[in-house]
């Protein structure tokens, strides 16, 4: 699947905003609101292997929020991925473990 693909899967099961990784948690593009990564739950990801160019490699996560907003955040699996994303991503995998 193309991350296009991904997108418009999470779209069609209420996925509908994004999330903007920020200093201290994530901002919804929807409502503009700031969530900590304590209010947040990682409900499921799906990524791209193109299998030519690992540049073009990415997972979609998708998130949802305590107060019921879905959205979804994109990371790239390339060395330059943003840290920022990252490191809210590492976050969410370990609560869900827990």
């Amino acid at each position: 699947m193309t991350l296009a693909d991904l997108q418009a899967n999470a779209k069609d099961h209420g996925f509908e905003h994004h999330f903007i990784a920020e200093e201290g948690g994530v901002r919804s593009d929807g409502t503009g609101k700031l969530y900590r990564p304590d209010e947040l739950r990682l409900v499921h990801s799906n990524s791209t292997d193109h299998g030519t160019d690992p540049g073009d490699e990415a997972t979609l996560f998708m998130i949802e929020a305590n107060d019921g907003t879905k959205g979804v955040m994109i990371l790239a699996d390339a060395f330059h991925a943003d840290p920022r994303k990252a490191e809210i991503i590492d976050v969410l995998r370990r609560n869900r473990a827990a």
